[in-house]
């Protein structure tokens, strides 16, 4: 068996994760995990598949065959478990350029992982401003304290709000 993370990005339509379950489906693929998207206009997504060697050519061939979709595959070795835990990690603020690149070169600095992502701008209701929220599922080694890591975050600017959700994903 191989472990497939397949990126994909198009013109959304309805139908389209359909027709992608459906492909992996009829080529012996099994849906293993994903993170699909609309953002301005287009379909973005990654998927990860597992499957047998002797499929993986087909399936490549019928992705690439699904009009107005870019697809990469990419084959990915199985990996042990590391000593981290994974933890949720929310940040919000007065929305500012440059946020996400504070964060994440702090993030770095530890040496931790980012599992995922997630983050969006929205009108602040009191203040007419506009509020940035980000989410990420860190896996961060089981031998730094997230005190050290929240302090870092939180050093970044004084209106930066860090939260840790403590419990284990």
């Amino acid at each position: 068996m191989k472990q497939l993370v397949i990126t994909l990005i198009g013109t959304d339509r309805p139908g389209l994760v359909e027709t992608l379950s459906d492909t992996v489906f009829q080529h012996h693929g099994s849906w293993q995990a994903s993170s699909l998207s609309k953002l301005a206009g287009k379909f973005a997504g990654i998927i990860q598949v597992d499957i047998k060697n002797e499929d993986v050519d087909s399936l490549a061939k019928a992705l690439n065959g699904i009009p107005e979709l870019d697809v990469l595959i990419a084959d990915t070795p199985r990996q042990s478990e590391p000593d981290s835990t994974t933890h949720s990690l929310t940040v919000t603020g007065n929305d500012r350029s440059g946020i996400i690149q504070e964060v994440t070169r702090e993030i770095a600095k530890f040496g931790i992982n980012i599992n995922k992502l997630k983050s969006h701008a929205q009108s602040a209701a009191n203040s007419g401003g506009m509020i940035f929220t980000a989410d990420f599922d860190l896996d961060i080694a089981n031998s730094i304290p997230l005190s050290d890591l929240g302090e870092a975050l939180e050093g970044l600017s004084d209106d930066l709000i860090v939260e840790f959700d403590v419990s284990d994903i």
